[in-house]
């Protein structure tokens, strides 16, 4: 959930809302239940503020944009009122970090979220990047994913006297190039399969792959070497990633792996990740990893990309008994219609600006243009 508009990846917090309540009735009624939001529920990471996406990330950066969002999403939370009604011995909500809401480190964020939905520490819980209940395990995902990993000993550094969010390098660098280029590509990124795309649209690949080697080759250590911004950080994995995804082009999330290998050979017998926006299940004997997918809208290019199909939202459903869990499955609906002008008439209406930042993308005019496409979000917000 972002703070409105186009860019928000999540405009249908009423479908959300009758889901939450859901759980609070038959039949579930008379069990405890535990509500997980398994990372990326607030997008954080994608929401202006002051008209820009700052790396430099205070406790009261992060409370302005969960303002923002608190406003574009008042059923959300009123939904989630309702559902703790019953009190803490029966019904829970848990937010787990993803890299989309790293802000929930901050207690500022924290409880402006208990506020806003009336509830106490006991209800709302933050149990930071993972959460462990009986033998089932649950996490994003990000911390498998060397662009997005998380330290969390330090998350957070002083700097200029203040204290900020010490972000992975992958989030440093969509908030300073992926991010300019929202107002043009915001929905292309919700579809699916990206090879597909790529295939439709050859010079979007070419523009993100162009943005992404100046950036990652010059950019980022030009302003390393200048400032010596402590957010902005080298090392040997930042290396050996950005060669390899700028060398095969390869920039989708790959995680799972990861995660079976911690299911062979760990405690926990249920392990549930999100991170790739891939749905589906894996299991090993009696122990089962669960891929939740994700409930924004996303959409299948069929037809040479004329028809845009959209992909069923899905959530996990765990059954625990005295701390054992006894049934786990994953869950798909049909979400309602996106809303009106929410989608652009067609995928190519894009090429003319592409072209553009492409014809600019070896001159310093490609910094000016990214920046008045960067503008146009400004204004919207």
């Amino acid at each position: 959930m972002g703070a409105g508009g186009p860019f928000d990846d999540f405009p249908h917090t009423e479908f959300l809302a009758e889901v939450i309540r859901a759980y609070g009735e038959e039949p579930f009624a008379d069990l405890q239940v535990d509500l997980v939001f398994n990372g990326d529920t607030l997008d954080l990471l994608k929401t202006s503020w002051g008209g820009t996406h700052p790396h430099h990330i205070t406790a009261e950066i992060a409370a302005g944009k969960l303002g923002r969002i608190i406003d574009a999403h008042p059923a959300f939370f009123d939904a989630l009122a309702d559902f703790l009604e019953p009190g803490p011995d029966r019904r829970r909500v848990w937010f787990v970090v993803g890299n989309h809401d790293i802000d929930l480190l901050f207690t500022a964020v924290r409880e402006g979220i208990r506020a806003r939905i009336g509830a106490d520490r006991e209800s709302v819980r933050f149990p930071g990047l993972e959460l462990d209940i009986g033998d089932l395990h649950i996490e994003h995902g990000s911390q498998a994913d060397p662009m997005f990993a998380l330290d969390p000993e330090t998350p957070f550094l002083m700097h200029e006297g203040q204290r900020i969010l010490d972000l992975p390098w992958g989030t440093i660098g969509l908030l300073e190039v992926a991010l300019r280029l929202q107002p043009l590509l915001h929905h292309h990124d919700r579809l699916k399969p990206r090879e597909t795309l790529f295939e439709l649209l050859p010079e979007v690949r070419d523009l993100l792959h162009s943005v992404a080697f100046r950036y990652w080759t010059r950019d980022y250590w030009r302003n390393w070497l200048r400032h010596r911004d402590p957010v902005k950080k080298v090392s040997w994995t930042l290396f050996k990633e950005i060669g390899y995804r700028l060398g095969t082009q390869d920039f989708e999330l790959r995680v799972a792996n990861h995660y079976r290998a911690r299911l062979m050979h760990g405690p926990h017998r249920v392990i549930v990740v999100g991170h790739e926006h891939v749905a589906g299940m894996w299991t090993w004997g009696d122990r089962r990893l669960l891929r939740t997918g994700c409930i924004r809208d996303e959409f299948m290019l069929e037809e040479g990309g004329a028809v845009l199909s959209p992909i069923p939202k899905s959530w996990a459903e765990i059954y625990l008994q005295e701390g054992r869990t006894v049934r786990s499955h994953l869950i798909d609906a049909h979400g309602p219609p996106p809303p009106p002008d929410w989608l652009p008439e067609s995928i190519f209406d894009v090429l003319p600006q592409v072209r553009a930042l492409l014809a600019a993308s070896d001159a310093p005019e490609l910094n000016a243009a990214m920046d008045e496409q960067e503008a146009r979000e400004a204004k919207d917000s």
